[in-house]
């Protein structure tokens, strides 16, 4: 006697050891409409091994009773897209990791060149202490003033003090600013993404969309990664507050 063999979509998986939900869907007569109507059932399939995802295609044949529901095994995966949309899912988390990495790598070179010149500033203070106070010390001690403010000349290439040239960045505190504000942004922006992914900020992610150029008709991953973007970008407003 041949087996029974249904053509099922995967609709559950991973939730138990070798087990899938496959629905199976046929036409059949009603007898209450008068008509042919689509009737769909869920059978619990044997994946010996845990080959199978959501969204595949499948055919299953019966085999002997394993347990009360499961009677069914894979026999053949027709149509892997279930497979292909997890290797999807599997690239855009290493995309987006590898995104917010090198986010963090610039935020450390920003961080690095911020403490450089805030010991830059801190050296020109002491320059400034040390020439002003030069003139009040003994004749014993002006040696060693000099040769302090002759290393710190050195160090910056200064040859008069003080100085008309601009030895520290101007946008100094413009980058001491950004650096604060994408570390708080890194350190929140799950909490962040979720609330602009919600509807009461419906009106808001419209507009964040807009101003990058996109459709708001997007899949919502393909949107969180957009919004991810925008408020790792320490020049956008982010309107969520923490």
């Amino acid at each position: 006697m041949a087996r029974q063999n249904f053509v099922g979509l995967v609709v559950s998986q991973g939730k138990m050891s070798k087990t899938v939900k496959v629905r199976v869907q046929a036409k059949g007569y009603d007898k209450r409409v008068h008509k042919e109507v689509l009737k769909r059932k869920d059978y619990l399939v044997h994946d010996e091994g845990d080959l199978c995802k959501e969204g595949d295609i499948v055919r299953i044949e019966s085999i002997p009773k394993m347990t009360e529901r499961k009677y069914f095994a894979i026999a053949e995966i027709k149509i892997n897209k279930g497979q292909q949309f997890a290797k999807y899912q599997e690239l855009a988390k290493k995309k987006v990791y590898a995104e917010e990495q090198k986010k963090r790598d610039e935020l450390n070179d920003r961080r690095t060149l911020f403490e450089e010149d805030i010991k830059k500033i801190e050296d020109l203070k002491q320059l400034d202490s040390l020439t002003k106070a030069f003139s009040k010390v003994p004749e014993g001690e002006r040696e060693s003033y000099l040769k302090s403010i002759d290393e710190i000349k050195k160090r910056y290439n200064i040859t008069l003090w003080p100085s008309t040239e601009q030895v520290v960045p101007l946008s100094l505190n413009n980058a001491a600013r950004d650096l604060s504000t994408i570390d708080n942004r890194l350190a929140n922006i799950h909490v962040i993404l979720e609330k602009l992914m919600s509807s009461s900020f419906e009106g808001q992610r419209k507009e964040i969309l807009e101003k990058m150029g996109k459709s708001t008709d997007l899949k919502p991953h393909t949107v969180k990664n957009i919004l991810r973007k925008w408020v790792l970008d320490p020049r956008n407003d982010v309107p969520v507050s923490l």
